[in-house]
């Protein structure tokens, strides 16, 4: 009777490992193999949802920006837990004429989610980043996360900021990232930069830089489903 328990138990552990690596590659509805198993397609898109240009006349006009990005989460509706979908760093440039501009794309878990959470973050020490703009040196100075380039009353500026920041967006409603391909369309305006109330701030006024890196943090405030990926949400 042992001995036939034992076959049996042998048997069993023979089945699982062989039904495992099924369970594990899943199936998706119509029959569509999902690697991992229970995971979407997702990209996330960015766009600029102020005027498509700067009118010449005023007085800051900008014409690049981009982002050191470290990692972007969502958070789950049913428990507040974040589900990491990209670690970086990565840099991205920002369109700046209203045109959507794709940041990142990858798998995560299908859940309802409620969040998007990415850091916009400088180099640590000794980090490599492709861009060396965002690193000039070893010196916790000389390391960036944000920089953007324009004119202001005509002349060339660079801005750049020192701060790592973490934003949060709250969706519109709770997302329900089901299907096999998705898509997140995360808005931002640029045309609070450098501005405080009525005045328009010098960027290369250091006394500046706080009010300007939190009108950055701010200018991220819309996120939503975009599966046709026209910059509205569906």
């Amino acid at each position: 009777m042992k001995t036939t328990n034992k076959s049996i138990r042998i048997i069993l552990a023979a089945a699982l490992f062989n039904i495992i690596p099924f369970l594990i590659a899943g199936c998706d509805i119509g029959g569509d193999i999902v690697i991992p198993s229970g995971a979407t397609e997702l990209s996330v898109n960015i766009k600029a949802d102020d005027n498509a240009s700067d009118n010449p006349m005023d007085v800051v006009v900008i014409t690049e920006a981009k982002a050191l990005i470290t990692d972007i989460q969502y958070e789950r509706e049913r428990d507040g837990l974040n589900q990491l979908h990209h670690t970086g760093p990565y840099v991205v440039n920002l369109d700046l004429n209203g045109s959507l501009k794709e940041i990142m794309n990858g798998y995560v878990v299908r859940d309802i989610y409620t969040k998007a959470k990415f850091q916009v973050h400088k180099a640590e020490d000794g980090q490599q980043v492709s861009d060396p703009e965002f690193n000039e040196g070893s010196g916790e100075n000389q390391r960036y996360s944000f920089i953007i380039k324009g004119t202001y009353n005509g002349a060339a500026f660079v801005y750049k900021s020192k701060r790592s920041m973490d934003i949060v967006i709250n969706f519109n409603s709770a997302s329900n990232i089901k299907l096999k391909n998705q898509n997140f369309t995360i808005l931002f305006n640029k045309t609070g930069w450098f501005t405080n109330g009525s005045t328009v701030l010098d960027p290369n006024l250091p006394q500046n830089a706080d009010i300007i890196d939190n009108n950055i943090k701010a200018s991220f405030k819309k996120a939503f489903i975009d599966d046709n990926k026209d910059g509205i949400e569906d």
